[in-house]
């Protein structure tokens, strides 16, 4: 009886001490991440945006990863394993649309749609229908299969693959010749190597967009302190944060661009990825305006 008892307390205090040498880890982790990045922010330590964009396009494409589907959000897999939870966030992705095309006066049927980082079709299968034609671009060949396969299970067949490198994302517009109705892009801009090379996609996103068209670009907003400002190191680590932006920014280079904003909306917090400080931007390609003889 006693060696019993005094079993189940050794049992108990190995466990005790298991649990705090757990969470002396995590601590000490949490720590040695928020002194990297005060140490970055500080110093100004960053990495050649050519080093971050090779990088990116490794990571994307790595197949020996499978960290990378999640976070490309494959159905199945990871937090995603949780199939409400895929099919949620496409959903409040396309209601977001939704009063936003109510507020722009958009028609109800589109020729072509294009989302700029389809990943596994999060978006597709929900964006589709309302389209002729869905184009998926993105930087990996085994996202464009599975958003593909996605769209094929739900009896959707008007899918167009649009793969390009990292360091070209030029390359896309050539592939959509005949433009797009609207433009879609969420959990995408934050993972891009730089804010710059976000300012260089939002450029690619007003040359693809038809005159009147409408995009809508989710980006992650900063508050101006070292957490959510952009990081601009160590890609993979960093990933989530790469490039962030302040809102009257994003809204600024948008009309440099030559995109008219129309509206932004705030999600302060995303409980179905676990993340938070997101903005929606709607985008409007302005028609040119034409004289009339007297």
């Amino acid at each position: 009886m006693q060696n019993s008892t005094g079993h189940r307390f050794l049992v108990r205090l190995g466990q005790g001490i298991t649990w705090r040498l757990h969470l002396a880890v995590q601590r000490f982790q949490h720590v040695r991440s928020e002194l990297s990045g005060i140490l970055h922010e500080r110093l100004g330590i960053t990495e050649p945006e050519a080093k971050l964009l090779s990088d990116s396009q490794n990571y994307w494409n790595d197949p020996s990863s499978s960290i990378h589907a999640q976070n490309s959000h494959w159905r199945g897999v990871g937090i995603f394993a949780d199939d409400s939870r895929w099919l949620e966030l496409g959903r409040q992705n396309l209601a977001i649309y939704s009063d936003f095309a109510r507020l722009a006066n958009a028609p109800a049927r589109l020729v072509n749609i294009v989302e700029w980082g389809c990943g596994g079709g999060i978006n597709a299968i929900q964006f589709a229908p309302l389209a002729d034609r869905f184009f998926g671009v993105d930087i990996s060949a085994a996202s464009l299969a599975e958003c593909e396969r996605q769209m094929s299970a739900e009896g959707l067949t008007n899918f167009v693959p649009v793969l390009i490198d990292s360091d070209d994302p030029e390359a896309a517009i050539a592939k959509v010749p005949d433009g797009c109705d609207l433009l879609i892009s969420t959990y995408v801009f934050e993972l891009l190597p730089t804010p710059e090379y976000g300012f260089r996609v939002l450029n690619v996103v007003a040359q693809i967009l038809k005159p009147g068209a409408l995009a809508m670009l989710q980006v992650k907003y900063s508050e101006l302190d070292w957490k959510t400002q952009s990081r601009r190191w160590n890609y993979q680590k960093n990933m989530a944060w790469n490039a962030t932006y302040r809102i009257e920014e994003f809204w600024s280079q948008s009309e440099r661009c030559g995109l008219l904003p129309q509206a932004v909306k705030l999600v302060p917090k995303q409980p179905l990825v676990n993340d938070r400080n997101y903005a929606y931007f709607l985008l409007k390609k302005p028609v040119p305006l034409t004289l009339s003889r007297p």
